[in-house]
Order: C-alpha cells, then sequence, then structure tokens
C-alpha cells in the first residue's frame, strides 16, 4: 500500500511473525506499514520505498543482526537520518550502549507496554517532522538569497551594458537605453526587498495588491530586452491591461522575469516566444510559450523541488542556478494562483517541441 501524506510510514523488522503481528495490531489503525523478517529485506525495502518515516528494529535476527543494519542504514545518505527504535528482548547495560553506539535514536526492551511503544514512535516521528521543517526552510532561505542575488546582477549587468552603449553610441543609443536603464533601477531596488518580504510572508502572510498585468509583463520583457536581442527571438505578447492580485516586484522579476528567462535560455537562435493572457471568469490565465528544446521527464518531475537542483545549460550554453522556479512556484501559491507545465523534449518531437507554463492568478476589479 502507497503511503499517504497525512500517515507517516514504519518499516517494522522482525524475525518472529507473532511479534510482528502484536505490532501490526499496535500500530495499523494510526501508520501505514512495512514489514521485513530479515535485515538484508529491511535494507531493500527501504532503498525502493517512496518513504520510510521511522524504523522498528529487532535485534537478534539471522544472518544480519540489528545492529549491522543499523550501521548500513547509517552509512548511506539516502536512509541515514531515519529515526530507528530497536524493539528487542536484549537488556544488557553493553547492548544497550552499542544501540547507541551503531546510531539507534531509541531503545525499547520486550516486553513492551504498547502505551510506551506508542509515545516513543510519536515522539521520534515529531522530532523528524521538526528537523525537516527546519531544513526545508534553511535550503528554502540559502536559494531565494542566491536567486536575489543573481537576479539583482543581471540588473546591475542591464546598467552597465547600457551605460557602455551610450558612451559609444548615439543620441538613438541614448534614447533606447533609458528605458531599459530605469526598469532595471526600479527592479534592482524592489528586488533587495524580497528576502525581508519572503520572511515576513512566512509568519503573516503577504500583502497583496492590484497589479496591472500587461505593463508589468511589458516590463519584464524591457529588463529581457538586451538577452531577447542577442538570440534573435522574436516575442509575441497579447496580454490585456486587466489587474491580478499579487506583489508587484515578486510578479515581474521572479514569476513573469524567471519563466521568461527560462524561455530564452532554452529557445534556438531566432525563435519564437508567445505571450498570452485570457480572462477567465474571476482569474486571469497567463501562458509563456517557447519552441525550445523542452524538458525531460527527470527534470519536469522536480522542477519546483527547492531541494533539488536540476539547472540545464541554455542553447548558448547559458548557465543557471536550478532554483528560479521552485521560487517562482512559492509566489504564485502565495498570491492564491495556480502553474500548470505541458512540455515536449526535441529529443522526442522533432516537429513541434518546447515548453509552455500556464499560470492563473485572481482578477481584480
Amino acid at each position: 500500500m502507497k503511503p499517504t501524506p497525512e500517515r507517516p510510514c514504519l518499516l517494522l523488522v522482525d524475525d518472529i511473525p507473532p511479534n510482528i503481528d502484536i505490532l501490526v495490531e499496535l500500530l495499523n489503525p494510526h501508520y501505514d506499514l512495512k514489514i521485513a523478517t530479515r535485515g538484508a529485506q529491511a535494507l531493500q525495502i527501504c532503498a525502493q520505498a517512496e518513504r520510510i518515516d521511522l524504523i522498528l528494529l529487532d535485534v537478534m535476527m539471522p544472518e544480519m543482526d540489528g545492529y549491522e543494519v543499523c550501521q548500513t542504514l547509517r552509512s548511506n545518505p539516502g536512509t541515514q537520518d531515519i529515526p530507528v527504535i530497536f524493539l528487542t528482548a536484549k537488556t544488557e547495560v553493553e547492548d544497550i550502549v552499542r544501540a547507541f553506539e551503531v546510531g539507534a535514536n531509541d531503545y525499547v526492551s520486550k516486553p513492551f507496554h504498547p502505551a510506551e511503544v506508542m509515545a516513543r514512535v510519536r515522539t521520534h516521528l515529531t522530532v523528524r517532522a521538526q528537523q525537516l521543517e527546519i531544513e526545508k526552510q534553511s535550503t528554502e532561505l540559502k536559494e531565494i538569497l542566491h536567486i536575489v542575488c543573481h537576479d539583482v546582477a543581471n540588473h546591475f549587468t542591464v546598467l552597465s551594458l547600457s551605460l557602455d552603449l551610450i558612451a559609444n553610441g548615439s543620441e538613438m543609443a541614448l534614447q533606447r537605453c533609458l528605458p531599459r536603464m530605469a526598469a532595471a533601477t526600479r527592479n534592482g531596488i524592489a528586488q533587495t526587498t524580497l528576502v525581508r518580504v519572503m520572511r515576513e510572508a512566512e509568519e503573516k502572510g503577504l500583502t497583496l495588491q492590484p497589479v496591472a498585468l500587461g505593463s508589468t509583463v511589458a516590463e519584464a520583457l524591457v529588463i529581457c530586452e538586451s538577452c531577447i536581442q542577442d538570440k534573435e527571438l522574436q516575442v509575441s505578447s497579447n496580454v490585456p491591461e486587466v489587474n491580478v492580485e499579487a506583489d508587484i516586484c515578486a510578479l515581474t522579476n521572479s514569476v513573469i522575469g524567471n519563466i521568461l528567462s527560462n524561455a530564452i535560455k532554452f529557445s534556438h537562435q531566432g525563435g519564437l516566444i508567445e505571450i498570452n493572457a485570457l480572462e477567465e471568469d474571476d482569474m486571469v490565465c497567463i501562458t509563456i510559450q517557447d519552441h525550445g528544446i523542452g524538458m525531460p521527464d527527470k527534470t519536469l518531475t522536480h522542477l519546483f523541488d527547492v531541494t533539488k537542483s536540476h539547472s540545464r545549460p541554455g542553447t548558448a550554453g547559458e548557465k543557471g542556478t536550478g532554483f528560479g522556479m521552485p521560487l517562482m512556484r512559492k509566489f504564485v501559491t502565495m498570491f492564491g494562483g495556480t502553474v500548470d507545465v505541458e512540455t515536449r523534449e526535441a529529443e522526442n518531437h522533432p516537429e513541434d517541441h518546447g515548453t509552455a507554463f500556464i499560470i492563473r492568478l485572481k482578477k481584480v476589479g
């Protein structure tokens, strides 16, 4: 049975069937369970299972005892943090000490009291859940800082290139660069507040306001203008001036800007990017479609997972962090919207390939 998100999954390891039966009767009403009667079987289950949240492990088993199983779990990065509770009749001090030396989180003696086992299981599941949440928040904060620094650097690059063109160009170069410089300045200043906004949002929610979608898309295009020109891309934009509920800085840079950057990055020289928006009752559906190389299934599966970097070089060798998409979806979710992705990889669809991001945001007014 595949574990549900609401029910943690426990692995019970004991070579005596009556012992397993007792634990199943006790734990099955509250948890999803997997069963192993040998140490090697337990390790195989851990390697193949989508998720194991806690292990109840006997010590005295044939072929591979519980100590060796625990040592092996702790030596594997994929299983080293799973809480392990030894459940055994071995009660000598040296046995208990050895259990903790090989990495056990707790030790319960047989015959056990059901209430004690339940209490210890709940405690270690709670501690593990708290550890995972702390790790997630720490990872997200690091990546937010990384992405913000990257985006701010992009704005300074726009300013620097524009100044070079003005210094070596004509009055026409000045007129062409001024809107680009103004957009980079506005958004660079706004971007520096993003970390503070994100931290405040974690505690009390993001302050949203009506944002003019057409102007926001136009601003994002101005910021990306030099990259679009470098690849000689054509951009078709059909976006009505409708208001959506959002944070203007996050929508411009972290949502529209990140999707546009990806579209540019994975488009071929001279390709086409299409931006369209349609009103759907109380929502606005924004589609940003490129006709580039598309995504493999592995990239799509982990596209929004902040703990897994999946950066790929662009068609011109462009580099990226691989973390822009998790931040993009995080903001869209904070706006009360949704994100869908449709992609066809060029390798498998040579005549019709590319990626479309479909964003739905709440309409205001």
